[in-house]
């Protein structure tokens, strides 16, 4: 299949017009662009767009009419999900992504030499294939990496024929549609909990939470969810333009205190693991890694609470 540039080259006012996406259940944004390229699936509406306000990696996927990720920003959100986890945990070598048929994570999650195996369980194959042949760069080789399977399918039936197998992993990534569609199943207790006993003992999960400024409902939903199941459960938040918002994320694992994992301890995993590799991170470091986990004072209601204790697992 031939590959088209993923950077955006006509900066003109020609044929441009607004995208709006859902910012909450009260909320709506709206960025400028043109329509590049368009797909329907079984499951949904896919999109790509060029945005000029992002400049020369303005391009960007929509699903269902929501922003997903462009070449600009999406970084940002892999690099969270991945790198504070993997580092805390110093040596996984099994990674899952849940979704992530754009590559993002696993291209994240492939920069630990300690990694031998990335899963990617995307329910959609539409998805891997249009951004292959409009965004190549965003999943960065992840698709040809020998370390990667792609697997297509709901990610409930992988997770049963996982645990029916006897698989287990040392990080999940829930790189997924927001939870208040689709995907809503897959960010409920049962699910947690399933995802859970697939864990090796030392390992955790990382979940998109939502806008917490927007959504608060649905954050707090989800926090709740992943408190029931899980030891320590440590939201961080990072601004993502193309989200229109400050964005959410979370931590939970039995074992790893992530958020209190010190600085010298991770640059020391950065530099067992991977040092080539990390040191063109874009967004994360690990002298940037506690202030992730500092949740604002104005945020501290909707974001922050105590670990759950053990008996309410």
């Amino acid at each position: 299949m031939p590959v088209i540039s993923d950077v955006t080259a006509d900066d003109s006012d020609a044929a441009l017009k607004p995208f709006s996406a859902p910012l909450g259940p009260w909320a709506t944004y709206a960025l400028a662009g043109r329509t590049v390229a368009t797909a329907v699936s079984p499951y949904q509406h896919i999109e790509i767009v060029d945005l000029p306000a992002f400049g020369p990696l303005g391009r960007a996927y929509r699903l269902d009419g929501r922003f997903m990720a462009s070449l600009a920003d999406a970084h940002i959100c892999h690099e969270c999900m991945v790198h504070p986890l993997l580092l805390a945990h110093g040596d996984a070598k099994r990674v899952l992504v849940i979704g992530g048929g754009d590559g993002g994570s696993a291209r994240e999650a492939l920069r630990h030499a300690s990694v031998s195996e990335v899963v990617i369980a995307e329910l959609d194959a539409q998805v891997p294939a249009t951004i292959l042949r409009h965004m190549p760069s965003l999943a960065g080789g992840a698709f040809d990496d020998r370390r990667t399977t792609l697997v297509i399918g709901d990610a409930r039936d992988y997770a049963d024929a996982a645990r029916s197998h006897g698989d287990r992993f040392d990080a999940v990534i829930f790189d997924l549609t927001e939870a208040d569609g689709a995907a809503a199943p897959l960010h409920d207790a049962a699910f947690f909990a399933k995802v859970r006993s697939l864990l090796t003992p030392r390992g955790g999960i990382a979940v998109q939470l939502g806008a917490p400024w927007f959504e608060p409902a649905q954050v707090q939903r989800v926090l709740a969810a992943l408190r029931s199941v899980f030891v320590h459960v440590q939201p961080m938040t990072a601004y993502v333009p193309l989200y229109g918002s400050l964005w959410a994320l979370a931590i939970a694992s039995d074992a790893l205190d992530v958020r209190g994992t010190d600085t010298n301890a991770l640059q020391a995993a950065a530099q067992r693991v991977s040092p080539d590799q990390l040191r063109s991170l874009r967004h994360y470091a690990a002298s940037r890694h506690a202030a992730l986990f500092d949740i604002p004072p104005d945020l501290i209601d909707t974001l922050d609470a105590p670990d759950a204790p053990i008996g309410t697992r």
